[in-house]
């Protein structure tokens, strides 16, 4: 973009390199193509406001920046590449090698079907059937405990009335 013959090359503000950045995600994660489309054309037009390509911008670089290239950075960005590549190299190599390893032992019989079968579940203490009679359960718990008339009651079946009577007993008998 050029105003009155000059081009306009400036970074850009902190707050707009989050916007850009936010775009630039957006049209690289979302579902859906419009969506894709619009944020990356939002990210080109922020870019091209102040003079800077996509690449410009995303990296931080103004044109002079990028027009004249360090020759360390240039010999870094060689070497890194460099190596970049043959680590995916490597990787591609590597899963050649597990893909035929994996055939190979399929051809000899060794497949899933072959598998010892996984070990059982742990096992889970025993619980006991044996249930107390619930006006004996009621009255252990009126006793022993300082627990409300619902909850005795919800937790043996039995009336609160009945729940109430015991405790009254209770504490006639004191």
């Amino acid at each position: 973009m050029q105003c009155r013959g000059h081009p306009i090359s400036k970074r850009l503000t902190p707050d707009e390199q989050v916007r850009f950045h936010n775009l630039l995600k957006l049209a690289k994660e979302s579902p859906f193509p419009g969506e894709r489309d619009n944020a990356l054309a939002a990210a080109e037009r922020l870019a091209s406001r102040h003079g800077l390509t996509l690449e410009e911008a995303a990296t931080g670089a103004t044109q002079s920046q990028t027009a004249q290239p360090n020759a360390d950075t240039s010999k870094f960005a060689r070497d890194l590449a460099a190596f970049v590549h043959m680590t995916d190299y490597q990787i591609y190599l590597e899963k050649q090698r597990r893909d035929a390893a994996r055939q190979e032992a399929e051809e000899r019989g060794l497949d899933r079907k072959n598998k010892r079968p996984p070990p059982p579940p742990p096992r889970q203490a025993r619980r006991s059937n044996a249930k107390m009679e619930p006006h004996r359960h009621a009255w252990t718990l009126v006793r022993e405990t300082k627990m409300s008339y619902q909850e005795i009651s919800s937790i043996t079946g039995l009336d609160i009335y009945q729940v109430l009577l015991m405790k009254i007993q209770l504490l006639r008998a004191a």
